[in-house]
């Protein structure tokens, strides 16, 4: 009420108006600000992460995992070879600093998956269906990145003609522990 009076009598406000009407424009500012980045998101195509607040030597970065189903229908599984060769060909030019391939298993629709046909002790599919490789990368978000990851997947996706390769995406806080 003292600010409506204030604006109303053109006259010189109190502190605590004054503060107020500042944190109101700020909280404007930041609303606009949070809608048109999302805005821009949508148009680019690329996610928005909420990052934490990180600890102090720690880095606000994005944790991308890409899951690369083995199966090629009727022709058989990728290879060890063969994801050497793509892997060396699609992802080490694009994240050559550093990332992380694990193996695993997984289903996909339930295709082809039948309990009985795994066998007790088959650490191959323990606990799934299909081979899976798992890349694991981490990274300063950008557009760029978002782009080279995609690029990965759709590369995968038309080599070893796939339905889909499945991204997930998180935020981490991110160091690097050194010899003293």
């Amino acid at each position: 009420m003292l600010c409506s009076v204030w604006r109303s009598l053109d006259s010189v406000p109190s502190k605590d108006c004054y503060i107020l009407v500042k944190a109101h424009a700020f909280m404007n500012i930041k609303a606009k600000m949070l809608v048109g980045v999302t805005f821009l998101s949508y148009i680019l195509d690329v996610p928005v992460l909420a990052h934490p607040i990180c600890p102090v030597g720690t880095f606000a970065w994005t944790e991308t995992r890409l899951f690369f189903g083995r199966d090629i229908g009727d022709v058989g599984e990728v290879t060890p070879a063969q994801w050497r060769d793509f892997a060396t060909a699609e992802i080490i030019p694009r994240f050559g600093d550093g990332f992380t391939v694990l193996d695993a298993s997984g289903y996909w629709r339930g295709e082809g998956c039948k309990p009985d046909e795994i066998e007790a002790g088959d650490a191959e599919l323990a606990g799934g269906c299909e081979k899976t490789k798992l890349l694991l990368v981490q990274y300063p978000p950008s557009a760029e990145a978002d782009a080279k990851l995609n690029a990965i997947a759709r590369a995968y996706i038309d080599r070893f003609k796939q339905e889909a390769v499945m991204r997930s995406d998180s935020a981490v806080c991110t160091r690097f522990i050194t010899p003293n």
